[in-house]
């Protein structure tokens, strides 16, 4: 079973998708709202695959990948986004994401981009 990291300023947005990862059968071990919440879980609770915003108040998610991979370059990465832009597609292909989600995404999308990381 995957175990996940849910890192996004929206609480809402976080608890929707626990409900829905968790109903497919998922662990979600983290959720946070930024980085430092991240860093300071992951620690604790290691886990498989981080779902990761791009737009923070404060900090860019971009950012947030590159030192993720950084420290833990097993990790899987699935940007999450609203904004459809190549360059934010190609700067987390770069920073090594293993895909982008764009906001709203379906629910059977977000399920099929998870198991692809098996």
């Amino acid at each position: 079973m995957l175990t996940l990291a849910l890192v996004d300023d929206s609480g809402i947005l976080r608890a929707a998708l626990k409900n829905v990862l968790e109903a497919d059968g998922y662990r979600v071990l983290i959720e946070a709202e930024n980085s430092s919440e991240l860093f300071s879980q992951l620690e604790k609770n290691p886990v498989d695959v981080v779902l990761l915003d791009v737009f923070f108040p404060t900090e860019n998610g971009l950012d947030i990948l590159a030192e993720l991979k950084r420290r833990y370059p097993k990790v899987h990465v699935l940007m999450v986004t609203g904004m459809q832009q190549n360059s934010i597609l190609e700067e987390a292909q770069k920073r090594g994401a293993d895909g982008v989600l764009y906001k709203p995404f379906d629910t059977d999308d977000l399920l099929t981009a998870i198991k692809r990381l098996k």
